[in-house]
């Protein structure tokens, strides 16, 4: 019994238990903080909400560049790290400093990415969310002595508990944490986070409820295998807009950054006013956009193949002959997204990228499927948005089958799998062409620092001098 009790195999899950625990109740936390500041401003909708429409409309402007002020100041003042995507900062922490995180630096990045997120900033949960739960699993494994190895796998259960507990998708979770965090699979590494992700799954849907992310969208299935070729010229054309994406991204980015007369604070304030100026017209492109990405996936026909639309589209949007009107709607909403993204992330707003890129594949999706049914050959464009939301993630992110696998999770829909994956695995490679690194990887090439190459570098730091060195040459 007492070797059981030593057993490290034994140790290691229960310490993945207690992370994917932890994890868990602070992606709660976190997402109701971004919730509750959204709700001081906006109420429950960024879209429905008390100002649109209003003679106090013009606040709108103003309330993303509140949100940039402040988290710019916390940036300035508590930790320069808390500025940008997160997931970056975990991969460089995994691979080149030994799986180290700061609980100062996660703290601030959890207060600088609610304050964005919540005011309006066109930013998502999903890198913040990582950045905290990786650093509990980081800190669990450093206080209790565990070796660069062992911590790394904390880390990774760290990163999957909080996408388990934001999505409730445990399979989804576990492949993000392999495929992009750890970029590895081991035995070793695979069980401790497969024990995280189902306990940050029961403590998840304690907190919030067994139901899937998109729980309301119709049962799509895929009509004939004629389909399949359309699905192809999805994947083509969400793998070019990717790559347009990320390089957006950069160029912003690097633009901005570029900039030293202008403090941090004023660079994150003057990006939420651009925001807050598209909003005042298209509120649609605030937040992370996780309303507009459920309406855009659930676009239907009915029996008298009339569209179906949500609460998101404005109410004349359909009135004009054919799908013109609602066509130009979804385009604009589209590229006003890809342009407030690039914006909020390139200026120095603290947030993901994870979620816009759910929202500006779905439009594109969308978009496509919104012509097939105009001209009769599909009936369903929401499954092309659904589809169209998974291949633009895949192929920004360069995690295909973390993607296929958390969006079939995240909208519960097996019988579209197969056009879905069709779609990803075009998607990535046409982007693989088209840009050498993913939306992630990008921002850490600019800094000289390639995750391929990472595990190599970070080997030979570990090895001193005098243990690599034969004194007896002759």
């Amino acid at each position: 019994m007492e070797a059981v009790l030593k057993s490290p195999m034994l140790q290691m899950n229960l310490l993945a238990a207690l992370t994917g625990t932890c994890a868990a109740v602070l992606t709660w936390v976190f997402i109701s903080m971004s919730k509750g500041i959204q709700g001081i401003f906006y109420g429950d909708s960024f879209i429905q909400n008390s100002l649109v429409g209003s003679e106090d409309e013009w606040k709108i402007i103003f309330i993303p560049a509140l949100g940039g002020l402040i988290a710019g100041l916390i940036i300035e003042y508590w930790s320069k790290e808390a500025k940008g995507a997160g997931v970056p900062l975990v991969m460089e922490a995994v691979t080149f400093k030994q799986a180290r995180l700061s609980a100062k630096k996660a703290i601030a990045k959890c207060f600088a990415a609610a304050t964005c997120i919540g005011t309006g900033m066109s930013l998502g949960r999903v890198g913040p969310m990582v950045v905290i739960s990786s650093t509990v699993g980081s800190e669990i494994g450093q206080r209790t002595g565990k070796n660069v190895d062992e911590t790394r796998t904390l880390v990774g259960c760290g990163a999957a508990s909080a996408i388990t507990a934001a999505f409730n998708a445990p399979l989804g979770g576990v492949l993000f944490a392999i495929e992009l965090i750890l970029a590895e699979l081991r035995t070793r590494s695979f069980i401790p986070i497969v024990v995280a992700a189902v306990i940050a799954t029961t403590v998840g849907r304690g907190l919030t409820g067994d139901v899937a992310a998109f729980d309301s969208i119709p049962k799509y299935t895929l009509s004939s295998p004629a389909e399949y070729p359309f699905y192809v010229i999805l994947g083509l054309i969400a793998g070019l807009a990717a790559a347009t994406f990320i390089r957006l991204l950069n160029l912003v980015e690097t633009n901005i950054e570029k900039i030293d007369l202008i403090p941090v604070p004023l660079r994150t304030c003057l990006g939420g006013l651009c925001v807050g100026i598209i909003a005042l017209s298209f509120p649609h492109v605030l937040g992370n956009g996780f309303d507009v990405t459920s309406d855009l996936i659930s676009l239907d026909s009915d029996e008298n193949n009339s569209l179906i639309l949500g609460d998101s589209f404005p109410v004349n949007v359909g009135t004009a002959s054919g799908v013109t009107s609602l066509l130009v709607f979804v385009i604009s909403i589209m590229l006003l997204k890809i342009i407030a993204t690039s914006i909020s992330i390139g200026s120095g707003g603290s947030g993901g990228i994870f979620t816009p890129s759910l929202f500006i594949g779905a439009a594109l999706g969308a978009a496509l499927g919104l012509v097939l049914n105009d001209m009769g050959i599909v009936n369903h464009p929401g499954a092309f948005a659904l589809v169209g939301m998974a291949a633009f993630v895949a192929s920004t992110t360069r995690a295909t089958l973390t993607a296929i696998v958390l969006l079939f999770e995240m909208t519960a829909t097996y019988e579209i799998i197969l056009p879905l994956m069709l779609s990803c695995a075009v998607a990535d490679a046409m982007c693989y062409v088209l840009s050498e690194h993913s939306c992630y990887t990008s921002k850490l090439a600019r800094r000289g620092i390639h995750i391929d190459l990472g595990a190599e570098q970070d080997l030979m730091r570990m090895i001193k001098v005098k243990d690599a060195m034969t004194e007896d040459v002759m």
